[in-house]
């Protein structure tokens, strides 16, 4: 059955949900520096899962999506057969490591390359949608034939779905079914629980407080209270995540919390039943002068209720204004969006959804909200969709002036539409909505009357952490950035605020010194704190004696003022700490200032990862009069140095003034060239010319890791899983990289839910060099209450400090009952060339070494057809007992480890790492213990606004050797970072990933390959 949720209409854009829509196949890739593994799902004991096959060629999900874009997608126009179909294929390259698309659309002719096979297919009748889906199957059908055997054809369906989609706009998408339920609980705002607000605080999971009326609440938990178990599961070896789920269940289910709270000795119990628990989506709080702030995290079923609520509660508590605090608010459903500002407004259209011609305008209606308080609505660049048709609402019906940074831009509407058969939800753009006046915000935003811009100035300026700003940022990131992004005719981006207002970001006092500042889109904490822009918009409220816009726009003209001249006096002040002077040039005239300015590194030669650099900045004052607030800004297409600010401040005639700035540079760094240019303010307007500076960056030697992991029986002693028991599992480490582990570490993390209990999650393993081999047990009891026959166990081993690691899946099955160890003595040894070596009695159990023949160890047992033997170190395994004999001999002999995860070696042989040529022949050599499968290449270069391309495959079957692949292609080059990204594959869970950046110059300045 699929049904179309017609009440369900939603508008929601944050960095969040962004993230969780993207992952479904919006482009994504192992595109990351250095050595990485996706999660290895595995069986490590008996059993098999079977599970229907996705029949590809059906085109279930595809089709459908197809039949409602063709229905009900709100521009029709951008409805291009052809390039849909290009654009579904390049989608499901960039997700499915086997399949190469080489296309030349101009030729009607594409070419589909699965592992060794290629296949060309025509293009030249896609003109409707139905052709499209005609040409699609028949590309599948080559694709299901020759894709790896145990492949995800779902995945490759659903990318191929967005890949279509992404022709249309950013925000129409297929969600998975698991991004779809997340959907559905981050909407709905309902769930059972206990009613806690946690956070993982110096590792320890602390309560951030009780959510009103609900079992926490009730049985009296309190904030700063540290939880330490969670029925019988301690948290010390929980994520947040872990711990949220293990709080969630069912309502009218049982919990039990123990909490430890300053001035007991012992934890308390709390017996507690979970109960329906609607999330809160407004908190509220009284502030001195009798105004009410509303912060509105997101727009769910029950917001507007609650903004009700806390609009009553305010008007007892005797307020006579409001601020609205819609910071980094990502928006949510339409019709909440409605209701809220309707609370606020007497009479007028709120918004207006339109359709091609068709328009639907909702309007105000008079109810019991509050219409006649002052009002001013704080925004950032986070607060998007519903949350800019509320701040559109009050802004251009003159009912609120706005404060802040200018919103994401997000002009459109989307439906949802379920399908019950698989669980996916496609989430399609079907509407634009207009402000007030007939005003679009899309790709522009809501422009604040009063802009604010953050500054940083450090205490001192001698290390890297010594973050100063002075500029906005001057790149942004709003619906303008995003590819595909929809325009609208109404949409004009004339608005220019009333007043802008530079301020210095002061730390609360119960911030670590050591904290990073914010950027300008952090949202303030979960409690509600009286930061700079609230007290900004609570003393406007509480000076101007007018309740509309203008008004409020003119009162503010003497508060901005007043507040500029106090920032500007902050800021002398913090700056001349640093030794700079900040003056403001006089009103009267003076000679002018003549400027000559250059930037220099303190470093010759490539920079070392982990290096800290030295930027020095210096200008000379050659005119007759002084100059002031010389400023300089570097431009990268690297982060590490981009926006990098360097403050002069006043420079007299003859004099030459420095600054400097340091930067570390990123101990996971890849080999790059970087070119800084430079601009040069002064607040009357002096420039000058600064030369650019090159630079180029040493890559890091980066660890990778190979292991093996056994679990070791402590109940029955077969080495197979039955409840009750509890179980260690060895892991044994190895750093099989070129540079040194500083920080390794490996986690063992629970995701059978109450069932497993996790003695410890983390383990340390310290420093690894290359080459060496540390071991660690973790243990772990299967609990009676186990709900699935399979204990599911997530397996991670990580360096800390450079950012590599490989992690596993790993599903033991287990069993209803086990055969108990018939006691045995002597010593066996082996008969074949070979022996394998198990860590359970089955045939099916993980082999964890091999053995050569006359191999001879201590007999513990036997189990059925198995031996159970003591091996080095006392450890248990266990060897078919037909491939063992009795010997007189003591125990010895070499055993091989088997090592379950080892990941492929990359060596570039492309020495280049600048050329001014338009394309760049790679080579690459790729070799592994076990087995290379393929190997491929993405390209991305973000200064030329390409996004990520797949440009080489090159597949390992039927090559000349199994354990080696040499890689060559042609990678396409545009100006500036080319940024180049090499995966090669043991098989399909094991991968290794090298990146590189190339950078094409100018022919007249760049060095030749």
């Amino acid at each position: 059955m699929r049904r179309h949720l017609s009440l369900h209409v939603v508008l929601v854009v944050t960095a969040a949900v962004l993230a969780l829509v993207l992952t479904v196949s919006k482009r994504t890739h192992e595109g990351i520096p250095g050595v990485a593994f996706a999660p290895k799902q595995v069986w490590a004991a008996p059993g098999t899962t079977t599970a229907a096959r996705h029949k590809l060629t059906d085109l279930k999900s595809f089709n459908l999506t197809l039949l409602r874009v063709k229905e009900s997608y709100v521009d029709p126009s951008r409805i291009d057969p052809k390039r849909m179909l290009y654009q579904a294929l390049n989608s499901v390259q960039l997700n499915i490591p086997e399949v190469l698309v080489e296309s030349d659309p101009g030729s009607d002719k594409l070419t589909v390359v699965v592992n060794d096979k290629r296949e060309t297919f025509s293009t030249a009748d896609v003109d409707s949608p139905w052709r499209l889906a005609k040409d699609l199957k028949r590309i599948f059908a080559f694709i299901e034939a020759n894709i790896n055997p145990g492949a995800d054809l779902a995945e490759v369906e659903y990318a191929a779905v967005n890949g279509m989609l992404e022709t249309l706009d950013p925000h129409s998408v297929l969600m998975d079914p698991e991004a779809a339920r997340e959907l559905d609980a981050s909407t709905s705002g309902k769930f059972g629980g206990l009613g806690i607000v946690i956070r993982m605080i110096d590792k320890k999971l602390m309560v951030i407080r009780p959510m009103k009326n609900t079992p926490a609440w009730r049985a009296g938990i309190k904030a700063g209270d540290h939880i330490v178990k969670i029925d019988n599961q301690s948290t010390d070896v929980l994520t947040s995540d872990e711990a949220v789920s293990r709080m969630r269940g069912e309502a009218d289910t049982p919990v039990t919390l123990w909490i430890a709270r300053k001035g007991n000795d012992q934890p308390l119990r709390f017996d507690l039943v979970r109960a329906e628990i609607t999330s809160e989506s407004v908190r509220s709080k009284l502030l001195d002068g009798g105004i009410g702030l509303i912060k509105i995290s997101g727009f769910q079923g029950t917001t507007a209720a609650e903004t009700a609520a806390a609009l009553t509660e305010l008007r007892a508590g005797g307020a006579n204004g409001i601020v609205l605090d819609l910071r980094g608010n990502p928006g949510g459903l339409l019709d909440q969006a409605v209701k809220t500002a309707d609370l606020f407004v007497d009479q007028g259209t709120l918004v207006t959804t339109v359709k091609g011609g068709q328009r639907k305008p909702r309007r105000a209606e008079r109810n019991d909200g509050e219409t006649n308080f002052p009002m001013v609505v704080l925004v950032n660049s986070g607060s998007a969709s519903a949350s800019e048709i509320v701040a559109g609402a009050l802004k251009n019906l003159d009912r609120a002036i706005v404060i802040g940074t200018r919103s994401f831009g997000k002009g459109s509407v989307q439906q949802l539409y379920r399908n019950d058969e698989d669980g996916t939800m496609l989430k399609l753009t079907v509407e634009q909505y207009l402000t007030p006046g007939d005003r679009s915000i899309q790709s522009v935003g809501i422009v604040p009357d009063v802009a604010l811009v953050r500054m940083f100035v450090p205490a001192k300026n001698d290390s890297p952490d010594d973050y100063l700003r002075l500029l906005a940022p001057s790149k942004s990131w709003g619906e303008k950035d995003l590819d595909a992004h929809l325009t609208s005719t109404f949409a004009k981006d004339t608005d220019k605020p009333a007043y802008e207002l530079p301020f210095l970001y002061e730390k609360p006092a119960d911030k670590s010194p050591d904290a990073p500042p914010p950027s300008d889109d952090d949202d303030p904490d979960d409690d509600i704190v009286v930061d700079f822009e609230t007290a900004l918009a609570k003393d406007l409220l509480v000076t101007a004696a007018v309740d509309d816009r203008p008004g409020l726009i003119k009162a503010a003209k003497a508060l901005v003022a007043k507040r500029r001249t106090i920032e500007d006096g902050k800021l002398a002040a913090a700056l001349a700490k640093l030794g700079v002077d900040w003056s403001a040039p006089p009103a009267t005239a003076e000679p002018p200032a003549q400027l000559t300015a250059a930037v220099a590194i303190d470093q010759a030669g490539p920079l070392a990862p982990g290096a800290v650099v030295t930027l020095t900045a210096t200008v000379t004052n050659t005119g007759a009069g002084p100059a002031y607030r010389v400023h300089l800004r570097a431009h990268a297409d690297d982060g590490l140095f981009d926006d990098d600010e360097l403050v002069i401040g006043k420079v007299a005639p003859g004099q030459t003034r420095t600054f400097t700035s340091k930067v570390e540079v990123p101990k996971d760094a890849i080999r790059r060239i970087d070119r800084l240019s430079f601009d040069l303010s002064e607040a009357r307007g002096v420039t000058a010319a600064v030369p650019p500076l090159a630079l180029s960056i040493e890559a890091a030697p980066r660890p990778a890791f190979a292991y093996a992991h056994q679990l070791i029986d402590e109940g029955n002693g077969d080495g197979l899983l039955q409840r009750r028991e509890r179980h260690r599992m060895r892991l044994t480490v190895k750093n099989t990289g070129t540079g040194v582990a500083k920080q390794a570490a490996a986690v063992l993390r629970n995701t059978s839910g109450d069932g497993v209990q996790l003695d410890s999650s983390r383990m340390e393993l310290g420093e690894l060099a290359p080459g060496a081999v540390k071991t660690v047990e973790f243990a772990f009891t299967v609990q009676p209450d186990l709900a699935a026959d399979v204990a599911n166990i997530e397996l991670v081993v990580y360096d800390a400090d450079i950012g590599a690691q490989s992690s596993e899946k790993l599903k033991f099955p287990v069993m209803a009952s086990g055969s108990a160890v018939t006691a045995a003595a002597g010593v066996v040894e082996t008969k074949g060339a070979t022996t394998e070596v198990r860590e359970g009695a089955s045939a099916d159990a993980t082999v964890i070494a091999t053995a050569g023949k006359g191999t001879r160890w201590k007999v513990l047992g036997t189990v059925g057809p198995w031996t159970k033997v003591e091996l080095d170190g006392g450890v248990p395994g266990f060897v078919a007992s037909r491939a063992v004999g009795k010997s007189g001999g003591k125990p010895g002999g070499a055993i091989a480890l088997r090592y379950q995860v080892t990941p492929p070696a990359i060596r570039i042989t492309t020495p280049i790492a600048e050329t001014t040529a338009d394309k760049l022949t790679l080579a690459a050599t790729i070799t592994d213990d076990a087995h290379v499968e393929d190997a491929y290449v993405f390209v991305a270069n973000a200064s030329a606004n390409i996004e990520t391309r797949k440009v080489v495959y090159e597949s390992n079957r039927g090559g000349a050797s199994a354990t080696n692949l040499a890689l060559t292609g042609d990678i396409p080059l545009w100006p500036g970072s080319n940024v180049i990204t090499i995966v090669a594959r043991e098989n399909a869970e094991v991968k290794a990933i090298e990146t590189v950046v190339i950078y094409r110059d100018a022919p007249a300045t760049a060095l030749a390959p």
